[in-house]
């Protein structure tokens, strides 16, 4: 018999349902989406979607990768950060709210490390390519597997770190989940005691001296 429409998980012959709408930083929300059906969703931690926007012209067609985790499958986050010329994301922001549906593709890509059978791991990301290693780690945490990351992300200022209590929260229950921010600048009247200036390979030496033993996932914005 097969299974019923309810029970099988989300495909792209149905929208996405915007359920809410998260600022993380200036200029930077997580969209919520869920399933109108109510199928769960099923991806690989990294892989993105490709949204159908309605824009005036359109329809354009934007890639996100998904910010959320496939162990939390009954909804589908993407994160996104408005550039100064910016169409699609910029239309997103001014245009979805909760309760609008939105035609996507996907999910896709192979920028994952669902296969790997590495046990040590080095993910750098700048600005908005935090997104696919928010999801990785997010994953391995949720299965309880022992972690052993270290996670190195670079921002303009202090303010535009994304998901930073989030994952500073996970590191405060995790020994494995080793946390090093690198900012360009640091915020007006807010003190900055961590890594300044351009990320480099002095800097990765002090962050990770094992890093030729780590498996390394790079992603910018």
């Amino acid at each position: 018999m097969a299974a019923s429409k309810t029970a099988a998980v989300w495909t792209d012959d149905e929208p996405l349902e915007c359920v809410s709408i998260l600022p993380e930083t200036p200029n930077v929300i997580t969209v919520c989406f869920q399933a109108p059906s109510g199928r769960p969703f099923g991806f690989r931690a990294g892989q993105f979607v490709t949204l159908e926007l309605p824009v005036p012209g359109g329809p354009l067609y934007r890639t996100y990768t998904i910010s959320s985790s496939p162990s939390r499958p009954l909804s589908l986050t993407i994160t996104m950060k408005a550039q100064a010329d910016s169409i699609g994301t910029r239309w997103i922001m001014d245009n979805l709210r909760p309760g609008s549906r939105i035609k996507a593709l996907g999910p896709a890509g192979l920028f994952t490390n669902a296969n790997s059978s590495a046990k040590k791991f080095l993910f750098i990301s700048a600005g908005s390519g935090i997104t696919p290693m928010m999801s990785m780690t997010t994953n391995m945490w949720d299965d309880g597997d022992n972690l052993d990351i270290v996670f190195v992300n670079c921002a303009k200022r202090p303010s535009e770190i994304i998901f930073r209590q989030r994952l500073e929260q996970m590191a405060s229950r995790s020994e494995g989940l080793d946390l090093k921010f690198v900012v360009e600048e640091p915020d007006p009247y807010r003190p900055w005691t961590g890594y300044q200036g351009v990320f480099n390979q002095l800097m990765l030496g002090l962050m990770a001296p094992d890093y030729l033993e780590r498996e390394v996932y790079c992603c910018g914005p």
